[in-house]
């Protein structure tokens, strides 16, 4: 449409910036590149050049997320991400409208394109946070500034990104990294990796679940 913006995002595979003339072609006005097209006419389109444009998605997405406010919580773990996150929006659905992440698009392009998605009349947003190396959910935390953030597990899963599970609770750590002074982080006191987050949690409100410890929530065999 007419006022829509195509940001060109690159990868290994596939550069967006191939597809100019096409969007042009459907009505677009703005290009967010990563260097100029010489071949575009800008009395038709602007170009909004930038240093990287994966980096842009996300200071647009999080500039959104910062503006329309919604409650946040951000979930992470080595399995159940995605089952934790449809929960936590079907209970927050009864309180208000709530934005969840689609499936599992958890990624540093999957979570911006989450947060582009919320309007006004969002009470609530759940958004899936996945990794498979160090420092990719410190970005996307940073982006969604979460008022609740969750580890739900720490397990074998994306190893080769990590190393061992001491890296893969390092990584998952990195979710509390990003709340605010009134914010809250919650995770399982199960896991045996909990010292590895420790240190983000100095200033942090705490809470803790459990199926076998009395944590500040658990089961029990009555």
């Amino acid at each position: 449409s007419k006022s829509c913006a195509f940001l060109a995002l690159k990868g290994p595979n596939f550069d967006g910036h191939r597809f100019a003339e096409q969007v042009i072609e459907q009505g677009c006005k703005l290009l967010i590149v990563d260097h100029y097209l010489a071949d575009i006419d800008d009395s038709v389109v602007a170009q909004l050049v930038v240093n990287d444009t994966r980096i842009a998605l996300g200071h647009i997405a999080a500039y959104v997320k910062k503006t329309l406010a919604p409650k946040t919580v951000g979930i992470t773990g080595s399995s159940g991400k995605t089952t934790v996150k449809e929960m936590v929006a079907a209970i927050l659905s009864r309180l208000g409208k709530v934005l969840a992440t689609n499936g599992n698009f958890n990624n540093d392009i999957g979570v911006p394109l989450t947060l582009l998605r919320l309007d006004a009349s969002h009470d609530f947003a759940v958004i899936e946070m996945g990794a498979n190396h160090i420092g990719e959910i410190a970005y996307t935390t940073n982006l969604t500034k979460p008022d609740v953030a969750v580890i739900n597990n720490i397990a074998a899963a994306h190893l080769e990104g990590f190393g061992d599970l001491c890296g893969v609770a390092r990584a998952k750590g990195e979710i509390f990294s990003g709340l605010g002074e009134n914010g809250i982080a919650l995770y399982n006191q199960d896991t045996k990796y909990t010292s590895k987050w420790q240190w983000r949690l100095n200033d942090k409100e705490v809470r803790t679940f459990s199926c076998i410890n009395k944590a500040n929530c658990y089961s029990q065999n009555v």
